[in-house]
């Protein structure tokens, strides 16, 4: 069925089963449901296997890896929003994900800032060592 539009009342199906297991849905779950459901399906059980499926970790401990993760990639706002909301849902207190998110200053900043003074002391012939 690649290329060709699925049945509405399945690719509703299918965006319902996505929004109860994940508790969101995108525009790109929308757009794949329509073009290629048997992709999706597949697709959905790897979500299952990493994230959405509990194993070692709880729900509300992947979701609070997933905004930071997540922000830290600058992912589209709404896709952020998405997992803030599922964390809440999941027991995350807003002060957590606030947390989280802080978590993300250092390495992400501290990554970028690391990376520029090494492109900086290679352009100016700059050297520690005198």
């Amino acid at each position: 069925m690649t290329g060709e539009k699925m049945a509405s009342n399945e690719q509703q199906e299918v965006l319902a089963g996505i929004a109860e297991s994940r508790g969101y849905t995108l525009e790109m779950h929308g757009i794949m449901a329509a073009a290629d459901p048997a992709w999706v399906e597949k697709y959905n059980g790897f979500i299952e296997a990493t994230y959405t499926g509990e194993r070692t970790l709880d729900r509300k401990t992947k979701e609070l890896l997933q905004v930071a993760v997540e922000a830290a990639l600058r992912a589209d706002v709404d896709q952020i929003q998405a997992h803030v909301r599922v964390a809440l849902r999941e027991g995350a207190t807003p002060t957590e994900i606030l947390e989280a998110l802080q978590c993300v200053a250092m390495p992400m900043g501290g990554l970028a800032f690391r990376r520029g003074l090494q492109a900086w002391a290679a352009e100016t012939g700059f050297n520690p060592e005198g």
